[in-house]
């Protein structure tokens, strides 16, 4: 409970930050974004043992990001898509490399989220349309709100589809920001 709550602290000074116009704090190197998921993937096999995750990765994924904030934006999306997603099916994880970025994506099974809510799913305090699961687990409804915030400090970009019975985050992270 300590981590959850140091978890929701964090949380909150990333998003009074934002609200200042100071964005998310960011501190790049060279990474292997492969060592950052299976690290990731290792603490939320832990925290969710019933729970099924599948990861496939293709092609060169290193580049210059914040691990850190790599690792909080992909616990962010996992644990998003558990909350809401099928507890049956696995949540899929798939990055693929190509010469100048790389593409994240997290798919879940489950119910479609409505267009309405899905065109505001990256605001602020708002959380799925089950508050109850939400509010039990302790989110303040900012994960996917700060997940789109490290995105966006890394100059890349993220967005969310969802039909048919399957959600689908999608994450584009330039290679080397310093590029630019």
């Amino acid at each position: 409970s300590g981590s959850r709550m140091q978890a929701l602290l964090d949380d909150l000074l990333d998003f009074n930050r934002t609200k200042l116009g100071l964005g998310i704090a960011i501190a790049p190197a060279e990474v292997d974004l492969t060592k950052v998921i299976a690290d990731e993937l290792q603490v939320l096999r832990s925290a969710y043992p019933d729970r099924s995750i599948e990861l496939q990765i293709e092609g060169n994924v290193r580049g210059v990001w914040d691990a850190n904030r790599l690792h909080q934006l992909l616990g962010n999306l996992v644990s998003n898509a558990f909350k809401y997603g099928d507890a049956h099916a696995p949540v899929r994880v798939t990055v693929t490399g190509s010469q100048t970025e790389v593409m994240l994506s997290v798919r879940n099974s489950g119910p479609a989220i409505d267009a309405s809510y899905l065109a505001q799913i990256f605001d602020p305090l708002r959380r799925g349309p089950d508050h109850q699961i939400a509010s039990q687990e302790g989110s303040l409804g900012l994960g996917l709100f700060i997940a789109q915030e490290i995105v966006t400090a890394h100059g890349g970009d993220i967005h969310a589809e969802s039909e048919k019975g399957e959600t689908v985050f999608r994450v584009r992270l330039p290679r080397d920001r310093r590029a630019e």
